[in-house]
């Protein structure tokens, strides 16, 4: 009576699986898509204490209409000027993501940090061409506004932001570049959690395996098809224990950019900060 029971409940689940997939194909899924791959929030936090002596906040129009905001660091050093580029959640303001660049301020590097479409204070909604595209009209505001060539900027991207940095960089040609926690691309990420992370209910797995890996992809970040395009020097790090992106995927996109400098951490994970000051201030000096 049990199995007969268990039988009919894993029809009920199979047939509700065939119905919803097939009502998802019928409507525009990437809204559903970019509610997983993007985590915004407008909350920001006051700047930590060696960061708010030197910063100013400005925004400017981006090229498609929108109101992208950005905080500047100043810095005695003119030279690299250091472009931050977060990545999927909340904004530029919090902690672990002003954590991060504190030691470059505290070296005298200028920063500037930008928040992409729909994040912090800047207007829009975030999509995959959106971010390169707000990249993109930030580095040419600096070029004009700040009399910044790409010559002296050095472009840093965090998780989602490496792969921000990817696209803009296999186009453009700047003093540096910088990668850490980055991913191959959105399609092995989505991969990857479904054969790595197992736990939740049954419904939620089914949900997870079965149908969401069956819905195309337009968020893509594709990165390992992009990374071997740029020219100029680069430094890719990687926390060997994160625990968000697998430290292989890091690998990938070194052996894909062999060219690039590269530090796998044995300490730190994902969103921690101070493992990364000692490569990036080495890189950095290369380049001065």
């Amino acid at each position: 009576m049990i199995r007969k029971i268990s039988y009919i409940v894993l029809v009920i689940f199979f047939l509700a699986g065939v119905w919803t997939f097939n009502i998802l194909k019928s409507i525009d899924t990437s809204v559903i898509e970019k509610k997983f791959v993007y985590k915004p929030s407008s909350v920001t936090f006051n700047l930590i204490s060696p960061l708010a002596s030197k910063a100013e906040e400005g925004s400017f129009i981006s090229k498609d209409g929108i109101k992208i905001t950005y905080i500047r660091i100043k810095g005695e050093k003119k030279s690299p000027i250091v472009v931050f580029c977060h990545g999927n959640e909340a904004n530029m303001t919090r902690n672990d993501n002003q954590d991060k660049i504190k030691f470059l301020a505290k070296a005298g590097y200028e920063i500037f940090a930008l928040d992409y479409r729909g994040f912090g204070k800047s207007s829009g909604e975030p999509d995959e061409k959106g971010l390169y595209s707000d990249v993109n009209s930030f580095i040419s505001y600096l070029n004009t506004q700040y009399k910044i060539p790409d010559s002296k900027i050095v472009l840093w991207g965090h998780s989602m932001g490496s792969a921000v940095v990817i696209d803009v960089a296999s186009k453009r040609e700047f003093k540096g570049v910088i990668a850490e926690g980055a991913f191959t691309g959105i399609e092995d990420m989505r991969d990857f959690r479904i054969s790595h992370k197992r736990n939740g209910n049954f419904m939620h797995v089914f949900v997870r395996d079965y149908i969401f890996k069956r819905l195309p992809i337009t968020q893509k970040f594709a990165s390992k098809d992009k990374i071997a395009k740029i020219k100029s020097p680069m430094l890719i790090i990687h926390a060997v224990n994160d625990e968000m992106i697998p430290v292989e995927m890091g690998k990938k996109l070194a052996k894909l950019k062999p060219d690039a400098q590269t530090y796998f951490s044995k300490t730190g994970k994902h969103c921690d900060y101070g493992w990364q000051d000692k490569p990036i201030l080495e890189f950095l000096g290369k380049l001065d």
